[in-house]
């Protein structure tokens, strides 16, 4: 009967984890960012023409407003577009897909790499914590490339420990690890960190007759996956995200501590660039380690957390403390323990780098090593009661009744505390933080007469890639519309041209004295278009978009010259 508990676990996280992030895949978040559209759109111009909204064939980058994506995601989502059109469904399956495939993934590594004794039962525990894990689920539901990386990431380090036994699994790995690279801009710097100290521990096998045949043609493969990459590389595209967030790039701010106004003379010392930024480096790193923010205060960014819960729910804390001691100090964990420990070191150093503090859409992968460390914590302390009820020679079966009953309870408690925090909360408290209106504002403007003019107001966001991925507008035309830069020029010249034209929309800053001249319509928020405007302008109110708590979103006018 035992031998089977592990295995009903696991189907119960995989259960688990599908009703936590399919439920409404589509439907919550019921606004659609930007960016999740402009990832949906130029999957859907590369299906259509070959070519990005910018008419490059074949990005090994995509170009999208101030920084550029990485390419796997918006792939990935490519021949889904046939299946399911071009949907906020379409572009979150991908996130979804790999995040459910991430539970059988971890039970697999742990068992791999874990004593005999506890490798099944530690792996489906810390399955059953990732199902339910709200770092996990929020990536899980939405279209963000860290969740997809994260699962190649380890699937390529789960057959890099398969490959010790079976060495022609070293070139799955390799292919695994190559492609979790250019996935997320995270795992350019966690993936090779890690696997450098993964081959350094196991470098005598991998460099024996028997491994070296498989780890050279890996090595090969994996070159030919990242040559791409490697080309532009060095481009200020390429690092365009880096340049931006790098808390050591000091052209457009600052480093924290900075005294303006300090002449001293320790001026040289207290104000000293790199004294400064590797204090702050050291302040950052440390703070996602930090069971203040793990537990409690969680990720401030208002789409990288969701209301009310932070990143591990308040009743893992103790079995994290237990898990940590029994860790450092158990000898027997071996691989488990340098696996888990390395990778716990090293998976927050991009985030560490960056200027956002605890981001925890750059340290996804933290949650890996925390939840097996947990796991652990669970098992050892389920293992230190049984040796205690069978010294005390107490019945059994009240103490499974109790772990039963407590065990259900804090599920249940999980799942609604999620249920409240995801599908309610964060619907009607964070809807304008996702973008909430614009699909409504697209059907509105289907039903509007098409020989006006439509100036959407792009004062303060861009509103374009949610009009092109909601109306569906075809790529080709809006390719030969619109000019940013040439070709040979994509991944160099960093300048914009933010007034964008879609059919006869136009995406560009209101001008009353100009547009007031002539009939069109003007569609904006309350700060674009007011009620007071609305009424000196003798404009007509067509109509008007509300956020779930009944505020308005944007408006609708028209003209009257």
């Amino acid at each position: 009967m035992k031998k089977y508990i592990p295995i009903t676990f696991l189907a119960l996280a995989f259960l688990v984890a599908i009703i936590t992030r399919f439920y409404k895949l589509g439907l919550a978040p019921a606004g659609l960012y930007l960016d999740e559209a402009a990832q949906g759109y130029n999957a859907y111009s590369i299906l259509k023409t070959g070519k990005d909204e910018f008419g490059k064939w074949f990005p090994i980058v995509f170009r999208s407003f101030n920084d550029f994506k990485t390419p796997v995601y918006i792939y990935l989502i490519v021949p889904l577009l046939p299946i399911f059109d071009l949907t906020k469904f379409t572009v979150r399956f991908p996130s979804f897909f790999f995040s459910i495939l991430t539970i059988p993934v971890i039970y697999l590594l742990i068992k791999e790499i874990a004593p005999k004794k506890h490798g099944e039962i530690l792996g489906a525990i810390t399955a059953i914590l990732l199902s339910i894990s709200p770092w996990h689920i929020l990536f899980g539901r939405t279209n963000f490339e860290c969740n997809v990386a994260l699962f190649f990431s380890l699937t390529g380090f789960y057959f890099f420990y398969k490959s010790l036994q079976k060495p022609s699994f070293l070139i799955l790995s390799a292919i695994f690890l190559a492609i979790a690279i250019p996935s997320y801009h995270a795992q350019r710097v966690v993936t090779p960190l890690l696997s450098l100290a993964l081959f350094l521990r196991h470098k005598d096998l991998l460099l024996s007759k028997s491994h070296r045949i498989y780890l050279i043609p890996g090595l090969i493969i994996s070159a030919i996956i990242l040559i791409p990459t490697i080309s532009v590389s060095f481009t200020p595209g390429f690092l365009a995200r880096a340049a931006g967030l790098n808390i050591f790039s000091h052209q457009n701010q600052l480093p924290a501590g900075y005294l303006e106004n300090y002449e001293g003379p320790f001026s040289a010392f207290i104000n000293n660039s790199w004294f400064l930024t590797s204090k702050e480096f050291i302040a950052l790193y440390f703070s996602y380690f930090s069971p203040r923010n793990m537990f409690i205060l969680g990720d401030y960014g208002p789409r990288s957390s969701f209301p009310g819960l932070s990143t591990f729910f308040i009743w893992q804390f103790p079995f994290y403390i237990i898990g940590i001691y029994r860790f450092l100090r158990s000898k027997k964990l071996s691989e488990l323990k340098y696996f888990t420990l390395t990778f716990l070191l090293i998976a927050p150093l991009p985030a560490a780098v960056t200027r956002d503090p605890y981001s925890s859409i750059r340290s996804l992968q933290m949650v890996i090593p925390i939840l097996i460390i947990m796991g652990y914590g669970i098992l050892n302390t389920y293992e230190h009661i049984m040796s205690l009820i069978n010294q005390r020679h107490m019945k059994l079966s009240v103490f499974y009744f109790s772990i039963g009953s407590i065990s259900s309870f804090i599920l249940i408690y999980s799942l609604l505390k999620l249920y409240s925090s995801v599908l309610v909360l964060n619907e009607y408290y964070r809807a304008s933080e996702w973008n909430y209106g614009f699909e409504q504002v697209s059907d509105r403007i289907k039903t509007l007469d098409p020989k006006l003019p439509i100036v959407v107001d792009n004062a303060r966001s861009e509103p374009y890639s949610q009009l092109l991925f909601f109306l569906k507008f075809d790529p080709k035309i809006y390719q030969e519309e619109n000019f940013e830069v040439t070709l040979n020029e994509y991944y160099t010249n960093m300048n914009r041209n933010k007034t964008k034209v879609i059919g006869n929309i136009v995406t560009r800053p209101i001008s009353w004295k100009e547009d007031l001249i002539t009939e069109k319509y003007l569609i904006g928020d309350n700060l674009s278009v007011s009620y007071e405007q609305i009424k000196n302008n003798n404009l007509t109110l067509i109509d008007e978009i509300h956020y779930p708590d009944g505020s308005l979103s944007f408006i609708i006018v028209r003209t009257n010259p």
